[in-house]
């Protein structure tokens, strides 16, 4: 079979690797599509210390069961399934309190088992076992399903802050989790939602996306469009997708008082530090907060919400490749010329 395998910083392979054996315990689908995610371009530009070489990478997936294992209960071979991709030991103190998604002993798809850049995945006896593999609508294009993960992940950061009804929410970071995330917002019932991006070729895609104010971070004061789009209060909620350091600390000028804002976005180790005004934050009641990965409970509701239409995937996954165009991918990624850009490994004829 076809596949993306990870050697090294800048080599990654095209190449023929062996169809996963087909064991008791396990489970084995083909990959209809599996979306490139920023982790993907961080592994090839630069490798992942967590991703051991040599490894088939890709973890944003749709796919359908070729093959159940007689010992796998749940699952018939022809059902569409996507995947939860953090699989956690299931018994430390993080699992125990249902904190699956920041497990100390996780083992990644596309870092410790072999992900999706491929014509087929495994999934191992670990995955079926912590229930990171959830079904999707049968009789449907499973396209739109292989976001449900990057969905996953910003339902995980709009729980921690309680986006919700009637909210102002402002999104900072105009790139695929940011489109995600307006969204998100919106199926939240978010009455208003802003997205600040600097313009360019993703400026023009996210204008595609309904019932948005976007605000253009080159060309306009970010902090007064805020407050003029909130009546001068500032945003209940504000959702940090760009890896900026800038991004991060001014985020606190965009909240209202008692607002709310996530940390969705990180940034690179060894290059962290903030400096931000604890006043600020101590007068203005600010909640400031965390988020990683998400968990499977996480996956099913994003799968909900794109099987009931709430999500605009049409918008949001803009490109389509082959794998032996995989590269090419990576690169309209990394330029910032797409949002979401799948992967097809049994080809894509357009």
């Amino acid at each position: 079979m076809k596949a993306a395998v990870y050697y090294a910083p800048l080599d990654i392979r095209i190449e023929d690797r062996p169809i996963p054996s087909k064991d008791s315990d396990s489970m084995i689908a083909m990959v209809n599509c599996c979306a490139i995610c920023g982790t993907d371009i961080k592994i090839y530009k630069s490798g992942n210390p967590r991703c051991t070489p040599p490894r088939i990478i890709g973890h944003e997936m749709a796919g359908t069961l070729v093959h159940v294992g007689d010992e796998v209960d749940g699952f018939e071979a022809g059902e569409n399934i996507t995947l939860a991709t953090t699989v956690a030991c299931g018994s430390c103190d993080y699992c125990k309190i249902g904190l699956q998604n920041v497990c100390p002993n996780a083992k990644p798809i596309s870092y410790d088992f072999d992900g999706a850049f491929a014509q087929y995945i495994r999934i191992p006896k670990e995955a079926i076992a912590g229930g990171n593999v959830i079904k999707i609508p049968d009789g449907e294009d499973t396209e739109k399903y292989a976001i449900s993960e990057p969905l996953s992940c910003a339902i995980n950061s709009q729980d921690i802050i309680q986006v919700g009804e009637n909210d102002m929410v402002v999104v900072v970071g105009g790139g695929p989790l940011g489109a995600i995330h307006a969204e998100l917002a919106k199926a939240n019932g978010a009455k208003k939602v802003m997205v600040v991006a600097s313009s360019g070729a993703r400026f023009e895609l996210l204008k595609k996306l309904e019932g948005i104010d976007l605000i253009d971070r080159k060309s306009e004061d970010v902090e007064k469009r805020v407050k003029e789009l909130t009546g001068g209060l500032g945003a209940d909620a504000v959702i940090v997708c760009a890896p900026s350091r800038e991004a991060m600390e001014d985020s606190l000028s965009l909240a209202r008082k008692g607002g709310r804002i996530s940390f969705f976005s990180s940034l690179p180790s060894g290059d962290s530090e903030l400096s931000i005004c604890s006043r600020v934050i101590h007068y203005n009641e600010l909640i400031i907060a965390g988020c990683s990965d998400s968990r499977p409970e996480h996956v099913l509701a994003a799968v909900e919400l794109i099987k009931d239409g709430k999500i605009n995937c049409e918008a949001i996954i803009t490109h389509r490749f082959s794998i032996d165009e995989f590269f090419e991918g990576i690169e309209v990624m990394h330029n910032k010329e797409s949002l979401k850009a799948l992967i097809y490994p049994w080809g894509y004829a357009g």
